[in-house]
């Protein structure tokens, strides 16, 4: 593993000289940071810089950082794949030369995707590294001209809220390494709010996207159930009930707008096409203040403070704001939802002897938070727990339109408190201790998973201390356009992009 290291940073350094010597005249590298994935597209089109020297830029940028933050799994890549791509053009897509990164749960055809189980590594170790085809939003992704430059680290088959997987090591948040990036898309988000890449791929099975995202300060979309095409995958059998949507982390709503218009899945007949929204609308929205987790929980001051001065902001740009309380059985939903999330699972122990054998044992491959959570489900009975989460979830999404019906948009935060140090999460933790330190912080997130709602976080507020605090704004099913257009006029009055972590490669 070292000597992959090695040889990554030297050709990284050779081909930062390279891309020194080469760049296009009119854009200096240190410019860079100063572009979203569309502009670098515009760049591209405009014969400004290359689509090699964009993918060079990058080997730059992680050999600058990554040490530091550790969001890309640089042994899992091969980098000349990317610069044979870009060697071989943009094409005309709208992200045509613009370098992004996959999320370690994904299936890409020119990775080794382990979804960060010593399980799946081994396997794949066994088996020379067997090519999975890769899933139809990351061939969408690549006609559009996005170029995969790498794969961002994650946890363990994305089972929780931070990114510190035994086989891979944590990732850190670039605004404080001695904090984490959140989970499940914590690689990326760090990825993108340390400058190696303008936007990346990012699932969300319970708040996957918006928690790193409210963490690490970048913007981030969970889709409405069913929106994108084929999902880039949860690993390990986890998602039944199909609560996981795939989507993108980023520093523009313009690039996350675009993405989804790239992603859509245009013959689902049951919503409308959202298409491309440019901008934001002039209907004043009736949003609900809520403040309270599902039990109850109010959030620790600093997230209070964050939240209200934000809807202070939404106040401030005619839209009407009113205090509000979720009319949900929370402590019952929560409970079902864990339930489900943890059945769910069961079908991995099973997997340990399939794929490497009989003498294998789970504890041997398996992180102490996935074995907990087989233990529970296989303790309260898949089926048993099936069955609660298709009731709860069902009652919970009744009473969710029903709020919907007073609402436009609901805002809450996403995460208690801000974001925790290194190790208070970590998958190694005694089960019994980190459940209930999971479940006193995810108070906001998983209720959108559950009942196929979208939900966004926006970077909008930091801690006196400079950590990131996110913005959840969710709307009912179909209301992408209500979120996106509210995020650009956020967007504009209390602008981010120019904001930057310690770490950051500039």
């Amino acid at each position: 593993m070292e000597q992959t290291r090695r040889d990554f940073l030297l050709a990284a350094a050779s081909l930062a000289v390279a891309a020194e010597s080469t760049l296009a005249a009119g854009v200096s590298r240190g410019e860079f940071a100063k572009y979203d994935g569309l502009g670098l597209a515009e760049l591209v089109k405009t014969k400004q810089v290359t689509p090699l020297e964009l993918v060079d830029e990058v080997a730059r940028r992680i050999d600058r950082v990554n040490s530091k933050i550790n969001a890309v799994l640089v042994k899992n890549f091969d980098f000349e794949k990317a610069r044979d791509r870009a060697k071989a053009g943009a094409g005309t897509g709208p992200f045509a030369g613009v370098p992004v990164m996959l999320k370690n749960l994904t299936q890409y055809k020119d990775a080794r995707i382990d979804s960060g189980s010593r399980l799946i590594a081994r396997y794949l170790a066994k088996n020379n590294n067997p090519a999975e085809p890769s899933s139809p939003l990351v061939d969408a992704m690549e006609r559009a001209g996005m170029i995969v430059t790498g794969i961002t680290n994650a946890p363990e088959f994305g089972l929780i809220d931070t990114t510190e997987p035994v086989l891979h090591g944590a990732t850190r948040n670039p605004w404080n390494t001695g904090r984490t990036a959140g989970g499940s898309s914590g690689g990326t988000a760090a990825a993108i709010a340390s400058g190696i890449v303008p936007l990346a791929h990012g699932n969300d099975g319970g708040g996957s996207i918006r928690i790193p995202s409210c963490q690490c300060g970048v913007f981030g979309l969970k889709p409405t159930r069913g929106r994108e095409l084929g999902n880039g995958g949860m690993g390990g059998g986890i998602d039944a009930l199909n609560i996981s949507s795939d989507l993108c982390l980023s520093r523009s709503v313009r690039d996350t707008a675009a993405f989804l218009n790239v992603v859509e899945n245009k013959n689902n007949a049951s919503l409308q096409p959202v298409g491309y929204i440019t901008g934001p609308s002039k209907k004043r929205l009736k949003i609900a203040l809520v403040l309270e987790t599902f039990d109850g929980k109010m959030p620790d001051p600093a997230v209070e403070k964050a939240i209200r001065a934000v809807a202070k902001l939404c106040d401030q740009l005619g839209h009407h704001v009113e205090e509000s309380k979720l009319d949900i059985n929370g402590p019952e939903f929560i409970d079902a939802f864990i339930g489900f999330w943890a059945s769910d699972t069961v079908a991995l122990e099973g997997q340990v002897a399939k794929l490497l054998g009989p003498d294998t044992k789970p504890a041997d491959v398996l992180e102490p938070w996935t074995l907990g959570l087989i233990n529970l489900g296989k303790t309260r009975g898949p089926k048993a727990c099936a069955e609660r989460a298709i009731k709860a979830f069902g009652d919970a999404s009744a009473r969710l339109e029903k709020t919907f019906q007073s609402y436009d948009v609901i805002l809450s935060p996403v995460m208690r408190l801000p974001p925790y140090p290194i190790g208070d999460h970590a998958p190694t933790v005694e089960f019994k201790t980190l459940l209930p330190r999971v479940l006193d912080v995810v108070g906001y997130t998983p209720l959108h998973n559950a009942v196929g709602s979208t939900a966004m976080s926006v970077p909008l507020e930091w801690t006196s201390d400079g950590l990131p605090i996110g913005s959840q704004f969710a709307a009912w099913k179909g209301g992408e356009p209500t979120l996106l257009q509210l995020a650009y006029e956020l967007e504009a009055a209390h602008p981010w992009a120019g904001k930057h972590p310690r770490i950051f490669a500039a």
